[in-house]
């Protein structure tokens, strides 16, 4: 699972991302985000339901675009660039976005396809925000070639933009919970395998050992896991984090039950489903950001 060399909606924002743990409980990691870097509260809006709206049918014509690689459709080609500058869709893009979608036919890498593809899970979740979509279940791919399906590419957008409203900004938030609750559990499996595949690549960090010193005192038995290893104490804490967060998030009574993923099964999957779900979880959490922080969140480093 590749990340994008090519940003495309901005620089900061990336499509998929590697295994890097989050390693400070999410109380502690919200207080340090909450401040900017002269220490104040940044000021955040979520987008309004037309610019929302906008972005989808960008995403949706990237994806497009993204398929002529393909297809090889020179008219269908100019006349999506033609659709998308009419509609002031290139201002949702990054400059390297811009230059991809405008690129030769058949000169994207697989690189540039496989980021591309990643985008359909921000597409799902902005036509869910736009009540157009369901939420979608973190075991499965967007089903990219049905939403693409379901947007005016190529026809009057105008009431698509105009009559589009958006969901709660309880509901954004609540969900933006469990994609950045399930996003952490499965970082953690990850790098809990890293470490369980080399034991000798273990480096203990400030963050590693905030959070072994946070799941101790939750109950977990630091000194019993230490006995094989520093390595498998640090394993043995990634997942006691991992397993507390599904179970706190999936408690009875929650609004994400519906999404319920036990501990025992994220630990057993294979390495490519959990590269997969990785990659969902991220994409997810990241469109999630965007939709109650706008461009203030694609402008924070």
């Amino acid at each position: 699972m590749a990340t994008s060399r090519k940003p495309l909606f901005d620089p900061d924002e990336k499509t998929a991302t590697e295994g890097t743990p989050v390693a400070l409980p999410p109380e502690e990691a919200l207080a340090d985000e909450a401040l900017d870097e002269d220490g104040d509260a940044p000021l955040t809006a979520p987008p309004e339901a037309d610019v929302v709206a906008s972005r989808a049918l960008m995403v949706g014509a990237l994806l497009d675009r993204a398929s002529l690689e393909s297809k090889r459709d020179a008219s269908r080609f100019t006349a999506l660039k033609t659709w998308v500058d009419e509609l002031g869709l290139f201002g949702n893009l990054g400059a390297d976005g811009v230059e991809l979608f405008e690129a030769k036919l058949g000169s994207w890498s697989d690189e540039d396809i496989e980021s591309v593809d990643w985008t359909g899970e921000e597409l799902q979740l902005l036509l869910w925000a736009l009540e157009k979509a369901e939420f979608p279940a973190f075991d499965q791919r967007a089903d990219t070639a049905k939403l693409v399906a379901s947007l005016p590419l190529l026809a009057v957008a105008e009431p698509f933009l105009e009559e589009a409203a958006l969901r709660s900004i309880d509901d954004l938030e609540v969900h933006r919970a469990l994609c950045e609750a399930m996003l952490e559990a499965i970082r953690s499996e990850v790098y809990a395998r890293s470490l369980q595949e080399d034991p000798s690549s273990f480096e203990s960090d400030e963050d590693l050992e905030e959070l072994l010193t946070s799941v101790a005192a939750e109950g977990f038995d630091r000194e019993a896991a230490a006995k094989k290893g520093p390595a498998n104490e640090a394993v043995q804490g990634l997942r006691y984090w991992s397993r507390s967060l599904l179970t706190e998030l999936f408690a009875s009574g929650s609004p994400h039950e519906t999404h319920r993923i036990d501990s025992a099964a994220l630990v057993g999957l294979d390495e490519a489903t959990l590269a997969t779900w990785l990659g969902i979880a991220h994409a997810r959490s990241e469109a999630m950001a965007w939709l109650l922080e706008g461009d203030e969140y694609e402008t924070e480093e």
